[in-house]
């Protein structure tokens, strides 16, 4: 199969990338003007960003197909309207979406290490290094939601316990 895409899917892939930056401005300004708090403000305008590199990671023929497994279980968790923090009660409603895809985002690194930063890191569009943009979103997630929320995402979507890590799929089979 070839990697190049076909003209009508990069036509498409263009115009979603117009959609997006525009629905984004969007966002911000009616944050704005609706006085969020910032922290909510920037958890909410991390949530696309981080569904974006999501989507891409499923893409990647270097992430194995559990990991793949489990990025597709956290994109079900925010695309569903019911979750812990009901995605109708705007904007409170998305920021267990963004704290969800923080803590998967995480497990990719703890399963892949250093190259785990990597591929978050080259498939990465939003603003400031996908890394600290984790911290940041985890280092708070107690404060913007409440613990036992946070708690449950972090057992469902967060860094596995165990110490063996998931190879990526190329190294799992070397000889292809």
């Amino acid at each position: 199969m070839s990697d190049a895409l076909s003209p009508k899917l990069e036509i498409e892939i263009q115009r979603a990338e117009r959609y997006y930056t525009r629905l984004r401005r969007k966002v911000a300004r009616w944050l704005e003007r609706h006085h969020v708090q910032p922290t909510v403000r920037e958890y909410l305008l991390l949530l696309p960003d981080m569904f974006t590199l999501l989507i891409r990671l499923l893409r990647d023929p270097r992430l194995s197909s559990g990991l793949k497994l489990q990025l597709l279980g956290a994109s079900a968790y925010v695309i569903s309207p019911l979750d812990f923090v009901p995605d109708f009660i705007v904007p409170f409603g998305l920021t267990d979406d963004t704290v969800a895809l923080a803590f998967i985002l995480s497990r990719v690194v703890g399963l892949m290490g250093s190259a785990g930063e990597s591929v978050l890191r080259e498939h990465w569009e939003g603003r400031g290094d996908i890394l600290r943009q984790i911290e940041l979103v985890l280092a708070t997630a107690d404060e913007v939601l409440n613990r036992r929320v946070a708690g449950w995402l972090s057992r469902r979507f967060g860094r596995p316990k165990a110490t063996v890590r998931e190879l990526p799929a190329e190294a799992a089979h070397p000889e292809e």
